[in-house]
């Protein structure tokens, strides 16, 4: 032990030197510290310290970061005493002393040092998940694994494989508030191979300063498990069925159409078909109309999700019918109840249920853009499923004027509901309308959120260009000068652009 911990002491200096170790030396040595660890035996790692107590109680996972890594899986692993290598250690449980430290070591661990180490680092996430599971305690791998992604990467840029593992435990214990601390930050890309030799001479440490998290977040840096198109359309698929749960129809909308748009070879995945039929109810509940579909979604893509989701497209027609011509609910409730056996075995049943329900309101949201006023006896009539109910006709106008769903003013001239005025208001005035001040706030949201998303949209190019099979091309339009690879990537990075399968099985 007494040789032991200077060399787990050694790196990073402490205290820090006045002048920060330059890239270069700082990228030596913890690749050095990182040889060393991996050449300890667990075992080693384990024993305790002069005066009591082990390892993790003198190392600093803020400083000493990589040490007390590998430290603590080699306390859950539990590849001492009796324990079995390759299992778990029993006292690694929710509300341990060892749980407890692994969660100190998530809040505080150095985002570069943990850079060198993906591999370590993703084992001590699927540790955790394992765990939760085993004890049937899946709600306590959340927390852990949400500070993981967001200590990685704070800006949730790039797609990673704990990505896929937080929204599944999500989804599985119900907690739909609790992804949205990542489902709520954008993802822009995905760990892909480039060409190394250029990567390398634009960003040639890990411990440098990355424009983007999609640089360090590689096949290479091991702090994403392997991926593949599944991954990713059920990560947006699960995220999907989250905002639903919480009726975030917009945000559940996007990644919907994030699913149904992803290139096909030939046949649209069965993954894709689930997100098109949840993209039809939840455009309806949202828009209150069926959507058109996405303009990148291809033909034959497109005629695929028609003709297996033939019964969604038909109650969405249905709906969109009964608002236009004013008709009652009756017909699309004989259209949910003809198709109730698809709804069960795509576990949509509940979806449809919204559906009909939000039928009224839609209904009510189309008199604003015919009439000025109404009375609640009129709204009654063409809305209401009892044509006589005025009282519960008026207390669900006033409870759409509440909720911000409808645009109007109620007045009461006696006591009889059926006298009661609605008066809609056009956009500018009402409950509804934005002062100034909030019109320009909003524009300078927008105006981030573009800005953003083009900053991430020249960094794709940028990888894109660092691609061997885009340099073979370029090259063989001339578009590349003596100054060889290196130099033509950078060129392309400048330029910029003009601003003008079954998967529902894997829940069970």
């Amino acid at each position: 032990m007494d040789a032991l911990l200077p060399l787990l002491l050694a790196f990073p200096p402490h205290p820090p030197p006045q002048t920060p170790l330059p890239d270069a030396e700082y990228d030596k040595q913890i690749k050095t510290l990182v040889q060393t660890l991996s050449a300890i035996p667990a075992s080693k790692l384990t024993t305790g310290v002069p005066n009591g107590g082990d390892l993790l109680s003198i190392l600093d996972p803020s400083i000493n970061t990589l040490p007390y890594l590998f430290v603590l899986l080699a306390h859950i692993g539990g590849s001492s005493g009796k324990q079995k290598a390759g299992t778990i250690s029993e006292a690694f449980a929710p509300g341990s002393l060892l749980w407890q430290k692994m969660l100190d070591f998530v809040e505080r661990f150095d985002p570069v040092q943990i850079r060198y180490s993906g591999n370590e680092f993703r084992r001590l996430v699927e540790l955790v998940v394992t765990k939760a599971r085993l004890l049937s305690q899946p709600w306590t791998g959340i927390e852990p694994i949400t500070l993981a992604i967001l200590r990685v990467d704070p800006s949730n840029s790039t797609f990673t494989s704990s990505h896929l593992i937080l929204v599944r435990l999500c989804l599985e214990t119900r907690a739909f508030s609790a992804a949205l601390q990542v489902l709520d930050l954008d993802t822009y890309h995905f760990p892909a191979a480039t060409n190394k030799a250029v990567e390398n001479s634009l960003y040639p440490f890990l411990c440098s300063n990355h424009e983007s998290s999609s640089t360090f977040i590689t096949p290479d840096s091991a702090l994403s498990g392997k991926l593949d198109y599944r991954e990713h359309l059920q990560y947006f698929l699960y995220g999907a069925m989250i905002y639903m749960g919480l009726k975030k129809w917009n945000r559940a909308l996007l990644f919907l159409e994030t699913v149904i748009m992803a290139p096909a070879t030939t046949n649209a995945s069965k993954i894709q078909v689930e997100a098109y039929k949840k993209w039809v109810l939840v455009g309806l509940l949202h828009k209150g109309c069926p959507l058109q579909m996405p303009k990148t979604t291809s033909s034959q893509v497109a005629k695929q999700y028609h003709a297996i989701a033939r019964p969604y497209d038909a109650l969405a027609e249905t709906f969109k019918d009964g608002i236009k011509n004013d008709e009652t609910m009756q017909k699309l409730i004989s259209e949910a109840q003809a198709g109730a056996q698809f709804w069960n075995n795509d576990f949509n049943s509940g979806l449809v249920r919204q559906v009909i329900a939000a039928f009224r309101q839609f209904s009510v949201l189309q008199l604003e853009k015919t009439y000025a006023a109404l009375t609640i006896a009129e709204v009654t009539r063409r809305t209401s499923p009892d044509p006589n109910d005025y009282a519960g006709t008026g207390q669900y106008v006033v409870h759409l004027i509440c909720s911000g769903s409808l645009n109007a003013s109620l007045s009461e001239p006696s006591e009889d509901p059926a006298s009661w005025i609605v008066r809609f208001s056009d956009p500018t005035t009402g409950p509804l309308a934005r002062s100034e001040e909030q019109q320009y706030e909003s524009l300078a949201k927008q105006t981030r959120k573009v800005q953003t998303l083009m900053d991430h949209i020249r960094e794709a190019d940028r990888k894109l260009s660092l691609s061997k099979d885009y340099i073979a091309e370029a090259k063989k339009a001339k578009k590349i000068g003596p100054g060889g690879e290196a130099e033509a990537a950078w060129a392309m990075h400048n330029e910029g652009f003009d601003q003008d399968e079954d998967m529902m099985g894997d829940l069970t």
